[in-house]
């Protein structure tokens, strides 16, 4: 085994390495090919550069990191360039072999809210997945009024909602493919319109067309063009057919149902376990679905009830 503590000039990391192998001795750009299984110390400064270092952590099977306890012998108004480079090469080799006195691997403050689950599976047995925007979430109606409860109910499962107010395709896929589904269970994905994007700043938004009329200031940020452009309706097709592979892979059941989408519906007509379920009243903003919900805009619950009745007729069909 290779050891190597690294640090600086100064003589004290002579000291350490010696005082853990007396037989350490000292690596420089002379002799970094021909290192032998031992105790090794060196510093960037007697390396001669940044690829005889990449060349030494390479070689190494153990760092020890030795920063000197005051400055660093290359301090200059308190920046250290050797210290820089040295910690920057650690945290690359931090990935591959042990170091020791040096943690470096961040845990991103905004990795919770990038991964963040809409729900968490409910049965150790088969269960129900429903998949959606807020027509599925239920905006407008009471939980148990929206049309995965209701399905839940006819089916006798427990169900999970993966569901978000305004979100997109994109979003729904990553929750469904990152979620606990087993192999047996029913996953119901009511598929809203495809100009919809997840945009993530520290906090996860979900952007449609709404939301750039109730907040201007997204201008000034984001184009409106990007919810219609040839790259969101790729990523929302792509996402949908990974979802479809992952389903058919461990044996779930997939139920797509659009409640809100008349574009990307065609790109998966071969899809048996499809099911249209917009535009099938009229097309005025006031006209869209058989009834209204308490917020004036989403469907109400003679509507979920008719989802529900239809997609359960899929479901009988298909012998899912």
């Amino acid at each position: 085994m290779i050891i190597v503590y690294i640090g600086d000039v100064y003589e004290y990391l002579a000291k350490l390495a010696c005082a853990a192998d007396p037989a350490a001795s000292i690596i420089t750009a002379k002799n970094i090919n021909n290192l032998t299984a031992g105790t090794y110390y060196t510093s960037l400064a007697e390396l001669g550069g940044l690829d005889n270092l990449g060349i030494v952590l390479r070689t190494a099977d153990k760092i020890v990191y030795a920063p000197p306890d005051e400055k660093w012998s290359d301090s200059f108004f308190g920046n250290s360039k050797m210290k820089i480079w040295t910690e920057d090469y650690l945290k690359i080799f931090q990935w591959r072999i042990p170091i020791e006195n040096f943690t470096e691997i961040s845990n991103p403050e905004n990795k919770k809210n990038m991964l963040a689950l809409a729900d968490v599976r409910k049965s150790k047995s088969t269960q129900l997945w429903s998949v959606g925007c807020s027509i599925t979430h239920g905006i407008g109606v009471q939980p148990a009024q929206r049309y995965g409860q209701l399905l839940a109910n006819e089916l006798e499962l427990p169900v999970s909602f993966l569901t978000r107010s305004g979100s997109s395709i994109i979003w729904a896929a990553d929750q469904i493919l990152r979620s606990d589904i087993q192999p047996g269970d029913i996953i119901v994905w009511g598929l809203t319109s495809t100009p919809r994007l997840p945009y993530f700043n520290n906090t996860l938004r979900h952007l449609n067309a709404r939301i750039f009329i109730e907040e201007p200031a997204l201008f000034d940020k984001l184009s409106i063009d990007v919810l219609d452009h040839n790259d969101t309706l790729y990523r929302s097709v792509i996402s949908v057919n990974q979802v479809i592979n992952f389903c058919e892979k461990i044996n779930a059941k997939l139920i797509i149902a659009s409640v809100l989408d008349n574009i990307l519906i065609e790109y998966i007509k071969d899809f048996i376990n499809l099911i249209m379920l917009y535009n099938l009243w009229g097309r005025d903003p006031n006209r869209l679905f058989d009834d209204i919900g308490d917020d004036n805009l989403h469907p109400g619950v003679n509507t979920h009830k008719f989802y529900a009745s239809e997609i359960l007729k899929k479901i009988k069909e298909n012998n899912i």
